[in-house]
């Protein structure tokens, strides 16, 4: 089953929308930081193969896009309990 070209471009919207809420909560915005604060360090050097700093670097990496990860399916899941509930509920249009 494909879906209208309308439809996609509504949902990848609202995950754009909601990626840019995320990235600016506290919780979220403290991981985006520390990745990048991490990032930064293990760049300062050119021999990257034999730093912690790119050890670290990857942890908060892989924090910061679990966090994503987390709030962007908790979001999902709301938005498709909306959804199923306004499709379930009687219209009053239709009267």
């Amino acid at each position: 089953m494909s879906f209208p070209a309308w439809f996609i471009q509504t949902i990848q919207g609202r995950l754009n929308e909601v990626t840019a809420q995320i990235e600016h909560q506290s919780k979220p915005r403290q991981a985006f930081e520390e990745e990048r604060k991490a990032f930064q360090a293990l760049f300062a050097s050119m021999d990257i193969a034999r730093k912690p700093e790119f050890e670290y670097w990857e942890d908060k990496l892989s924090l910061k896009q679990s966090v994503l990860y987390e709030r962007l399916y908790l979001q999902g899941l709301k938005d498709g309990m909306q959804l199923a509930n306004a499709f379930a509920a009687p219209s009053v249009l239709s009267d």
